[in-house]
């Protein structure tokens, strides 16, 4: 299902730039790649005592595709490779034994986000907003989760009466396989030639959705249940290509 929503993606955007090379505007190409501080909102602990948030750093890489429809105002589309997750690290209480515990969730996750671009100001720099959805697509999820430096193989009930270990490596059973976000960048483009240009930029990512799968949404040590989300935030920076297909004369920096 995925390669199928990836193919019809990028199918999309090369008709959409074909389409809009008919018109003599420029079209953008480029890559760039993201360090970032991912977290989980409200952890899932199956029932079991939490522990604390630790930071966690994450990552993502893209290929992107734009068009310029003015000097001012863009669409940017990317196809995205990002690393998230969660840390946590504490003290925790299994059956009477108090445990030095942590636990560490990395999700891998492939994502299209599609932004509207304005940016503005005069030279070689130009400062830039951007905003829209992202959709995402779950690879991997595994984990370490270790009390006194073992795995103890605790066991819990999930909603569907499947007996599981909670501190198991592979979980990628216990998330939803897609998500959707809103992203936005806050940056500069910085020109190196009419040709060229390097972005950088903060950028920050909300999911909408609760990751988890019903079946693991169990309540905690109060009776209650809270939904996750995903959150990742960090330093965004790329290099671009802007291409005129029909000789239109490039922006100066008038």
């Amino acid at each position: 299902m995925k390669r199928i929503l990836f193919f019809i993606a990028a199918g999309l955007m090369i008709s959409s730039l074909n389409s809009y090379g008919q018109k003599g505007k420029e079209i953008i190409f480029g890559a760039g790649g993201a360090i970032t501080s991912v977290w989980i909102q409200n952890q899932n602990f199956y029932g079991e005592p939490e522990i604390d948030y630790a930071p966690k750093m994450g990552y993502a890489f893209s290929f992107n595709f734009g068009y310029n429809f003015t000097p001012h105002i863009s669409a940017i589309g990317e196809f995205q490779y990002s690393g998230q997750g969660q840390k946590y690290d504490g003290k925790q209480n299994i059956s009477g034994t108090k445990y030095d515990t942590k636990r560490d969730i990395s999700l891998q996750y492939f994502n299209i986000p599609v932004f509207f671009k304005y940016s503005f100001g005069s030279g070689g720099t130009k400062f830039r907003f951007m905003l829209g959805p992202q959709f995402s697509f779950l690879n991997s999820a595994t984990q370490t989760y270790t009390r006194g430096g073992k795995v103890l193989g605790t066991e819990k009930t999930d909603l569907n009466g499947k007996v599981f270990k909670t501190d198991a490596e592979n979980i990628k059973d216990r998330f939803i396989n897609s998500d959707i976000s809103i992203a936005f960048d806050i940056g500069a483009d910085i020109y190196l030639s009419k040709k060229f240009f390097i972005n950088a930029g903060f950028r920050a990512n909300y999911g909408f959705k609760d990751i988890n799968e019903e079946a693991y949404r169990l309540n905690d040590l109060d009776g209650e249940y809270s939904p996750s989300h995903n959150v990742w935030a960090g330093l965004y920076v790329g290099i671009n290509y802007m291409l005129d297909v029909q000789g239109y004369s490039q922006r100066s920096f008038e």
